[in-house]
């Protein structure tokens, strides 16, 4: 198997950070919507999601709204190809992240705040591995 990379845009990169700065001191979480080419996770669209559990230590993303996006996604001839969240200190996942990345088998995009750093990762075969970020002008 080929290594696994995720594609995503300046512009992409500095709307995550921007929305994130914007809803400090809580996590910020997106799905991101896309299409998978080969071992490429193609990110076109970034899709807000609202945090209900308002904490600086976790989320979790509206149930309705998760639905409404994948079935936009799938009207639009995209996938859900990743979820995004932030942390204050550390980007790597939590053993929360750990739990629900085991039922959504997704990249998962981490933005650690304290040192604006971004990293990857997807579960596979029940090990962590971290994911290939690739950040194009386009």
């Amino acid at each position: 198997m080929s290594e696994i990379t995720l594609l995503v845009t300046e512009k992409q990169i500095n709307s995550l950070i921007s929305s994130t700065r914007e809803y400090l001191p809580y996590e910020s979480c997106f799905l991101l919507l896309g299409n998978i080419v080969n071992s490429e996770y193609r990110v076109s669209i970034l899709k807000y999601m609202d945090n209900i559990a308002n904490s600086e230590y976790s989320f979790i993303m509206d149930p309705d709204q998760i639905i409404k996006v994948y079935q936009w996604a799938s009207n639009n001839e995209l996938e859900v190809i990743a979820v995004y969240h932030s942390h204050l200190d550390g980007a790597r996942p939590s053993s929360t992240d750990v739990i629900f990345m085991q039922i959504n088998e997704l990249i998962w995009l981490i933005y650690e705040v304290s040192s604006s750093q971004f990293k990857a990762f997807i579960l596979e075969n029940d090990t962590l591995k971290e994911v290939k970020i690739k950040i194009s002008k386009g």
